[in-house]
């Protein structure tokens, strides 16, 4: 295949040469992002976040230099983008110490234990067991970050009020959780 054909075709704005150069590098650009990012949906979002980059700045591509090079160096500062919104979250935090600790602990079959999609699919479905007020009060305290005294304040209830919900709340998603209650108890303990 003529690459350099249709690079000069999208950078004249040529949708079909686009889509060409999409169905060549797409798949290599997927298996590059997922081995950074271990996420099935993060490395879609990226590798879609980083086409759409390229058809925006289609006009400014330079031929003299390699378009694959190009390419992945969009996904690279698209990857580090999501990695700093990533570590601002207190649950991805967590996550992350929890990855570390497993590292250490062991190598046999990390990449399925330390699977974020799976955990937060996990997690998702287990707090639709909460009330809704737990629910409300456990995602301000651990995936929102506040302390019980801002949660307080923020729903107008006492602190104590937020201690026993959140005792509730933990409680019930132990048990949902099941066999990931070790990756929880990690999490939110």
């Amino acid at each position: 295949m003529d690459v350099t054909k249709h690079i000069e075709g999208l950078v004249k704005g040529s949708y079909s040469d686009f889509k060409i150069l999409y169905e060549e590098y797409s798949p290599n650009l997927y298996g590059f992002i997922f081995n950074i990012t271990r996420s099935r949906s993060m490395a879609e979002d990226i590798m879609q976040e980083t086409f759409i980059k390229l058809w925006i700045n289609r006009e400014n591509i330079d031929m003299s230099l390699s378009f694959k090079s190009y390419l992945f160096k969009i996904s690279k500062h698209k990857i580090i983008d999501e990695f700093r919104k990533r570590t601002n979250s207190p649950v991805f935090e967590d996550y992350m110490v929890y990855c570390d600790q497993l590292c250490a602990d062991s190598n046999d079959n990390i990449e399925q234990k330390i699977d974020f999609d799976y955990f937060q699919q996990q997690l998702n479905t287990a707090k639709t067991k909460l009330t809704s007020r737990q629910q409300e009060i456990f995602e301000l305290s651990k995936e929102e970050g506040l302390t019980s005294s801002e949660i307080a304040k923020r729903l107008n209830i006492s602190e104590q009020t937020v201690y026993n919900i959140l005792s509730s709340a933990m409680k019930v998603l132990r048990k949902e959780m099941g066999l990931s209650c070790f990756l929880f108890m990690l999490f939110f303990y």
